[in-house]
């Protein structure tokens, strides 16, 4: 793969896990950091394109020293961070529907659980050290983030909710009650943020808004900063980032990154998340060269 025009500047999204993070989930590599601050320095534009919520992505946010538009929950939330000058865009589950999932009888027997997740609040039915460390609960706002049963207290849209199995064994039951909603919702097993929980940890299955997807936040990003969509890289690792790797015009796959991503993407980094893999492919794409 190689640039046809190395004048054109440049928009640039990146994935967070397993893509520009390295394996810890939370520190970056100082080449990925490097590169992609040198791109911004030459006039590229460089977003975020996560299904992390706010708070878990603003560390990272801050680090680049980006000003750009952020995309978190898979692209069912777009907004601006920094002039907040873009009327954010949400793609949320109703109410409604929340509500009739979270009390189904078979759904609710199965759940150990239950988390809902806006863009500026979250609930969690149980506490939970899995769940809140991995969606950085304890880090919001003072009175945004409450203890409570979402089947009955939740008020409002979510973009995200989660569902924490009791055991492995319920799981295909609450697919099944699930697929009732299908026509409003995305459903997600054992993944979150795209990355692929372990085997020995309680299952979970998420849902988000049915049509909010990376590869409808990739065009919104484009016409945005007047791009052409044919000249936009991404880069990402796994399923969650399909829609955005085969819109744009370079789409990078992790070596790390999931196989069926690999056979859809126009190129395959040669270093890993951990070992800066974005930075050194991007270095040399941008470059000229051919990788």
């Amino acid at each position: 793969m190689k640039l046809n025009n190395l004048n054109k500047k440049r928009l640039i999204l990146v994935d967070l896990d397993g893509t520009i993070l390295t394996n810890d989930g939370e520190t970056m590599h100082p080449k990925t950091v490097e590169v992609l601050k040198e791109a911004m320095k030459n006039g590229h534009q460089v977003c975020i394109v996560t299904g992390r919520p706010y708070i878990a992505s603003a560390r990272q946010y801050e680090e680049l020293g980006l000003t750009t538009l952020l995309t978190n929950f898979d692209g069912s939330h777009i907004h601006d961070p920094k002039a907040r000058q873009f009327k954010r865009i949400l793609f949320p589950i109703s109410e409604p529907i929340i509500k009739e999932i979270l009390n189904n009888p078979i759904i609710n027997d199965a759940c150990l659980n239950v988390m809902t997740e806006y863009y500026d609040k979250a609930m969690l039915k149980n506490q939970d050290d899995d769940l809140e460390n991995f969606f950085h609960l304890n880090e919001m706002e003072a009175g945004t983030f409450t203890y409570n049963d979402p089947a009955h207290k939740w008020k409002g849209p979510a973009n995200n909710i989660v569902l924490k199995l009791k055991d492995a064994k319920y799981k295909d039951d609450v697919m099944r009650m699930l697929t009732d909603f299908k026509d409003a919702v995305k459903i997600q097993t054992d993944t979150l943020y795209g990355v692929t929980r372990d085997s020995k940890v309680l299952p979970v299955i998420s849902l988000t808004n049915k049509i909010a997807n990376k590869g409808n936040a990739a065009c919104i990003l484009a016409q945005y900063y007047n791009k052409d969509i044919r000249d936009v890289i991404a880069f990402g690792d796994q399923m969650n980032d399909y829609r955005m790797i085969t819109a744009v015009g370079y789409g990078v796959a992790m070596i790390n990154g999931s196989d069926t991503l690999k056979t859809v993407a126009d190129g395959i980094t040669w270093k890993s998340n951990h070992d800066g893999g974005v930075g050194y492919y991007l270095e040399q794409l941008l470059n000229g060269e051919e990788v």
